[in-house]
């Protein structure tokens, strides 16, 4: 069966066609928040229109930055970078749009997923999802099930608050290492350039860095002590570093208690910049299982 799948964030709207656990098809265009609702909604029937014209689809399937009501697949708590998207029901939009029945969840939620079913987390009972771009996402799987909370709003590990009142991801983004590293004044756009100067041993990509593993050491060692997970799954663009692992456990290894550090394995997604996608899947597939 093949299933419509969004992964929908602040900076992209991923879509296309996954069959058997497979990406048949995949493309991706900008979100254009400051375009507003209006534009989003009409982008997505430019591509449900797009796509349906040559593909039998029955189903879609959407992960989406915010927090969303599984039951009802609409948001009710909006990604901050995107207000706009208030209360928005993808499951009214593509039934009364397209006549498709649509299965939303939070985009961490369906990346934890995805591993949960085929990646990496098929290996553990308890395990975290977190993923590290323009904020920090999260999701919880205890007993081989997903945790969303009674308000959906579990797994927000990013709005953790650090010293001084400060947000998690204020700090241990990949938006907040950009941040720092124009601050310390270097000329960079981008993640992977404040890397470059630091693989170049650039004296202030160097502390930049350093203070940025730091910060996220520090939020990964509060989750260790709060949920004892046999494994912390990152995703995230930063992963694509071949280092990034190595680099954070050397942090790591220096702030969380070595009884704890010795039960948790750090690692890397399997999927990558793929997971929300197809988690958006078996979240579809979950679901037409149980009916």
């Amino acid at each position: 069966m093949k299933i419509l799948c969004f992964d929908i964030g602040c900076t992209d709207i991923k879509y296309g066609i996954v069959e058997d656990g497979n990406i048949l098809i995949k493309k991706k265009i900008p979100t254009n928040v400051p375009a507003g609702l209006e534009n989003f909604k009409e982008n997505l029937k430019i591509i449900v229109d797009c796509l349906t014209a040559t593909t039998d689809i029955k189903y879609v399937g959407v992960s989406c930055a915010g927090s969303i009501d599984i039951h009802q697949s609409k948001i009710v708590v909006s990604p901050d970078n995107a207000l706009w998207l208030g209360d928005f029901d993808f499951k009214a939009f593509f039934k009364d749009n397209f006549g498709l029945e649509c299965f939303a969840d939070n985009d961490v939620n369906c990346f934890g997923l995805a591993e949960m079913i085929a990646g990496h987390g098929r290996n553990y009972d308890h395990f975290l999802m977190m993923t590290v771009g323009t904020g920090i996402g999260g999701a919880i799987i205890m007993q081989k099930q997903l945790w969303r909370g009674p308000n959906y709003n579990a797994g927000e590990f990013g709005r953790m608050i650090m010293q001084d009142g400060v947000a998690y991801e204020d700090v241990a983004a990949t938006s907040a290492l950009v941040r720092f590293a124009k601050e310390a004044g270097l000329d960079v756009k981008n993640g992977n350039e404040v890397f470059e100067l630091y693989d170049a041993k650039n004296k202030i990509a160097r502390q930049v860095v350093k203070n940025f593993y730091d910060y996220l050491a520090i939020g990964i060692s509060n989750l260790v002590y709060a949920f004892n997970p046999q494994s912390i799954i990152i995703g995230g663009g930063i992963t694509n570093r071949d280092t990034f692992i190595d680099e954070l456990k050397e942090e790591l290894q220096k702030i969380l208690h070595h009884s704890f550090y010795e039960t948790v394995v750090v690692q890397r997604s399997h999927f990558k910049n793929d997971g929300g996608m197809l988690g958006a899947y078996y979240l579809v597939m979950e679901n037409i299982k149980e009916k």
